[in-house]
């Protein structure tokens, strides 16, 4: 009778797993995004900006992807996580990272994104290169041998997890805060002060040798209104106040909510209803027609948006791309013009008054503060004022 063998059972192929490929795809994913964005940084070094939109897309996708792959690895401590966490983390510790050097070097700041670019992409072919040895380049660059370790554990995912919980987000964090305290004093020249117990602002009165003075008094759009009270109270009866506030003679700019909604959102008042001062009111700003074309029709846009907020109609002024030299530009007309005028206008009445109020805007403060010293002041003394109470 023949040996009757039971027939040999077919060969099955045992590709890479499930968890090898999405390591891998994360993997290219982060170096596609480097490359993009190296692509991109070098484009805006020669003032292009074909790929700033798709660019700024990937990176907005790869924030959730990146907390999604940091809670895999607290999930599986298969994954190697010196491969990993720095693919999960890179994008949010290098944007905070680099934000002193954006404050203290902000002409620079094309190159320094350049380089992070250039960083971004030697990381992802490094880590790649890690794990795909002598050269050999190919799908899937992660091995299942390489996915060595035990399956979920409490322990292990309690440790990942805490450390991303108690160390890093507050790391972030207060590394932002931090950057944003620097870069208020910084662009302010002091003038504004980002403290644990709000917005402050600095008062400087600057004295001359004739007796003479000026009161430089940096004022916000919305604070609380014993901030304005306040100020308002302080000023000399006597004093000359040069008042700011665009004029509009040809009626080029549709007046609309003004600053009333950020107010109302964070509890505060306007400052064109809570600020009353006391003494001889002078108009010392320019007027609307002074400002470019291109001036004009951003800040309608702007308003525009801060008013309705983000809606069908307002969306496609946030997608609209920025004309070549806007920047300066609007500079030009909001800062350097209108500190001009008022410049002229103040010494307009210095031989006739002995105190001048310049209740301006803060970003104007650290332009007119140089003129004045420039023109025999020197700063006599200074105050505080509370403008906005955090948790108030």
């Amino acid at each position: 009778m023949p040996d009757l063998k039971p027939p040999p059972l077919p060969a099955h192929s045992t590709g890479p797993s499930l968890l090898a490929n999405l390591l891998s795809l994360a993997l290219a994913l982060f170096l596609a995004v480097g490359v993009l964005g190296f692509l991109d940084d070098s484009l805006l070094l020669m003032d292009r900006r074909e790929l700033s939109g798709f660019r700024a897309l990937m990176v907005l996708l790869m924030l959730p992807a990146g907390v999604l792959l940091y809670l895999m690895i607290a999930l599986c401590p298969r994954i190697p996580k010196k491969t990993f966490i720095p693919v999960a983390l890179f994008i949010p510790v290098t944007s905070v990272a680099v934000l002193p050097l954006l404050v203290y070097f902000h002409e620079w700041f094309l190159w320094i994104g350049w380089a992070v670019s250039l960083i971004h992409v030697l990381l992802g072919i490094a880590l790649i290169r890690r794990h795909r040895r002598g050269g050999n380049i190919r799908w899937p660059f992660i091995d299942d041998p390489q996915l060595t370790g035990q399956g979920f554990r409490w322990t292990h995912f309690g440790a990942v997890a805490g450390a991303g919980a108690l160390a890093i987000v507050p790391a972030l964090v207060g590394g932002v805060l931090a950057s944003a305290t620097l870069a208020v004093d910084h662009f302010s020249a002091g003038f504004v002060a980002l403290k644990p117990s709000g917005i402050s602002m600095q008062v400087r009165t600057y004295v001359r040798d004739d007796g003479r003075s000026v009161l430089l008094v940096p004022m916000s759009h919305v604070g609380e209104p014993d901030f304005y009270q306040n100020l308002a109270a302080s000023f000399p009866d006597d004093a000359v106040v040069l008042m700011e506030g665009v004029s509009d003679e040809r009626k080029l700019f549709t007046p609309t909510r003004g600053y009333s909604k950020m107010a109302e959102a964070i509890g505060v008042v306007e400052q064109q209803q809570a600020f009353k001062p006391k003494g001889r009111l002078v108009a010392a700003d320019v007027d609307m027609s002074e400002f470019s074309p291109a001036t004009i029709e951003l800040l309608k846009n702007a308003m525009l948006i801060h008013s309705k907020g983000i809606t069908e109609e307002t969306m496609p002024l946030l997608m609209k791309p920025t004309p070549k030299g806007l920047e300066k530009q609007l500079m030009d007309d909001i800062l350097t013009k209108r500190n001009q005028h008022v410049l002229r206008v103040l010494h307009d009445h210095l031989p006739h008054a002995e105190q001048i109020v310049v209740p301006w805007g803060a970003a104007h403060m650290p332009g007119i503060a140089r003129e004045i010293e420039r023109s025999g002041f020197r700063l006599g003394e200074t105050r505080d004022y509370l403008a906005i109470r955090f948790g108030s």
